[in-house]
């Protein structure tokens, strides 16, 4: 399927044109699923058709869903060019996943073959560090909330 998708300098243009302002939660779809199908490098073409069974779900203009496709198509070949671009959408996608824990379920869906317990295992960790270090409590006040407990326990 990648194969025969090639794009030229101007279509990849339009298409990022027509795509450039479709909402914040758009954006976020695109940039989640663009890192989680290159993330399944070693089966594109099956990461590719989840990723097209997604936006058909999630979005529904036809042809909106298909250009949100092509664009993905473009980012993950941006992404065989330049890893570097690669790792800041990582980051950016896997903060995206913190911020709206429902873009985990994309990653659920997107890695759930066999084959990717260890990618599942990476976004697992980030969101779960994110989560502990969001809610630590500090040692002034855990012992502030343990002499509430007592107190309130009597």
């Amino acid at each position: 399927m990648t194969e025969k998708i090639k794009f030229t300098y101007l279509q990849k243009l339009l298409i990022k044109w027509q795509t450039r302002s479709l909402g914040p939660k758009i954006d976020t779809l695109m940039l989640v699923l663009s890192v989680l199908v290159y993330m399944g490098r070693p089966n594109l073409e099956a990461q590719f058709e989840q990723a097209r069974i997604i936006i058909s779900k999630m979005v529904k203009p036809s042809n909106l869903a298909s250009k949100i496709f092509d664009r993905i198509v473009i980012c993950v070949s941006d992404y065989a060019r330049d890893e570097k671009l690669y790792m800041q959408d990582r980051d950016r996608a896997f903060n995206a996943v913190v911020q709206d824990i429902q873009f985990y379920s994309i990653v659920l869906d997107i890695l759930k073959d066999k084959g990717y317990e260890t990618q599942r295992d990476i976004i697992r960790s980030v969101i779960q560090k994110a989560y502990d270090e969001e809610y630590i409590i500090s040692n002034e006040n855990k012992r502030m909330l343990e002499y509430q407990e007592r107190t309130f326990r009597q």
